[in-house]
């Protein structure tokens, strides 16, 4: 009887014990699916706040084309909204426009999604993407969005839903300059705009529901047209300063829940503590050009042992600091063509390796080739501008690591416009210089015709050719798959490094939180506070 009761009551012990890890099991799972899935799955908690608070400093005006405040483009993002948009990878993807049909190399049909109101109700049609470029290239104000349509000579209306944009030149990857904000032209029909007072009416997923001296609020915009991106939120505040600085004090302070920053010691003003960040990489980018129909410099193994040569962390750990990454090429920058780590980092031997395969010897004075001509070295100088202290010291570390390894290098110091004619004019044998990338895969400035390193390479220009002509992204994956490979073994250029920025938010803020150059609001239907 009692060996029955002790069987009975190990019996028990497991299943209760079976139970238990069970019912943990369920818990941590749920728990796990409700951190990491879509956030509607939330709605059974009961600490949702679906307010958010965000911050414009010394604001100008909420007018998106007229602004040139940093924090009031990345805002009207959620309020207007462009023909195309790009993800957090900067691949675009269609917003108001359905389809996007390249009739020529000028001319270009865009259809526009049917059914989309402005948030008083009234339909979005092809006037009001007329009327946006218009006012964008002849409103007597400078948009910042102006560049996008340098090229553009006419825009036409061919129905409700459909227009056309005529071009004065062909360029490469058009479609991703139309990530203007599209503003309605009833709106304003008699308004000046550039000197309206009305707040612009938007199709995004907030408007705007009241502006006072200190604040600017959000709610839902009942009439968004995307279900699929219903938001969380139901509003937001803008909190408006008159300064930076006390942006950081309210942060540091718990009243904001998410800053774009861009000072690389943002520790010394906001803390350590009660946020996260994200770093990303911006648009500015260094990079030293190469003169490629320079006798020696014409060498591609010359040019692809420098790149190996040059240690660029290094650069950044001693010239630069915080706010830079080592970068070596142009769409290194978390763009969704860029496939391949072109970092190659530092690497003596193989650059000498390289040298001498090419039929390089290493002396006493440095680097030599014999041929029937005579004897080369390899030396030569890099150009820098004076006005720019950081690229300064750059160069003069370049100089100190290519010495170690053979290779004699003088500085020429250029100030001013002399700089500037030198790189303009491609009066220079090397020179550091930088450039701010758009958002396009474009690479036209730095192999087309015409670039600034003389370089020319055949299935390189071929290349070129097709990727300006094509959507399909198997082709577009395979070339510039094609294009690294070619850019590792001739280095036409060699990156240095770019710029990068960063957004800081509280741990309250909960969500599929992503941000790049240009957007820090990936994903804010899924936001909420806890």
């Amino acid at each position: 009887m009692n060996n029955n009761n002790n069987l009975f009551k190990y019996i028990f012990a497991v299943v209760v014990a079976i139970l238990v890890i069970y019912t943990m099991y369920i818990i941590l799972h749920n728990k796990s699916e409700v951190t990491n899935t879509s956030l509607d799955q939330t709605s059974t908690l009961t600490n949702i706040q679906t307010d958010l608070r965000f911050a414009i400093a010394e604001m100008d005006t909420i007018n998106p084309l007229i602004s040139n405040n940093r924090n009031v483009q990345e805002i009207t993002k959620i309020i207007y909204e462009p023909l195309v948009t790009l993800n957090e990878n900067y691949k675009m993807e269609y917003c108001l426009a359905d389809e996007i049909a390249r009739t020529d190399d000028l001319n270009y049909v865009i259809k526009l999604k049917k059914g989309i109101l402005w948030e008083d109700r009234s339909s979005f049609t092809a006037e009001d993407v007329v009327y946006t470029i218009e006012l964008i290239k002849n409103g007597g104000f400078n948009s910042i969005y102006s560049s996008n349509l340098r090229e553009v000579v006419e825009a036409s209306v061919v129905d409700e839903t459909t227009l056309n944009i005529t071009l004065s030149q062909s360029v490469p990857f058009f479609e991703y300059n139309l990530t203007f904000p599209i503003m309605c032209k009833k709106h304003y029909e008699e308004e000046d705009f550039a000197l309206s007072e009305k707040v612009p009416i938007g199709t995004g997923m907030f408007k705007i529901s009241e502006i006072s001296s200190n604040v600017i609020k959000l709610v839902q915009n009942e009439y968004y047209w995307n279900a699929e991106r219903k938001p969380m939120a139901t509003e937001i505040s803008i909190n408006l300063y008159g300064s930076i600085g006390e942006v950081y004090t309210a942060f540091k302070n718990g009243e904001i829940d998410i800053l774009e920053v861009k000072s690389a010691n943002i520790e010394d003003y906001i803390g350590t503590l009660g946020y996260n960040k994200i770093e990303y990489k911006s648009r500015d980018y260094d990079f030293l050009t190469i003169n490629t129909e320079n006798e020696i410099l014409s060498e591609p193994a010359v040019r692809k042992a420098l790149n190996l040569a040059i240690d660029k962390n290094n650069i950044v750990g001693t010239c630069l600091g915080k706010g830079y990454i080592a970068s070596n090429f142009s769409l290194d920058m978390g763009f969704w063509l860029y496939t391949k780590d072109l970092n190659t980092g530092v690497d003596t031997e193989k650059a000498a390796q390289t040298l001498i395969d090419a039929g390089w010897e290493r002396t006493s004075s440095g680097w030599q080739k014999r041929e029937e001509t005579g004897t080369k070295r390899l030396t030569f100088s890099i150009t820098v501008s004076t006005d720019n202290e950081s690229r300064v010291k750059v160069v003069e570390t370049i100089k100190e690591q290519l010495e170690s390894f053979g290779v004699p290098v003088s500085i020429r110091y250029l100030s001013g416009n002399n700089y500037v004619d030198a790189i303009n004019n491609k009066n220079y044998e090397v020179a550091i210089t930088g450039i701010r990338l758009g958002y396009s895969p474009n690479l036209f400035t730095f192999f087309g015709n015409g670039n600034i390193a003389n370089y020319y390479n055949e299935e390189v220009a071929e290349i070129m050719q097709v990727v300006s002509n094509t959507n399909e992204e198997n082709v577009l994956y395979e070339k510039y798959g094609r294009l690294y490979d070619i850019y590792l073994e001739e280095a036409p250029y060699i990156g240095l490094y770019r710029n990068t920025e960063m957004v800081v938010y509280n741990q309250s803020l909960v969500g599929n939180i992503k941000a790049n150059a240009f957007n820090i609001y990936h994903n804010i239907e899924k936001w909420y506070r806890q």
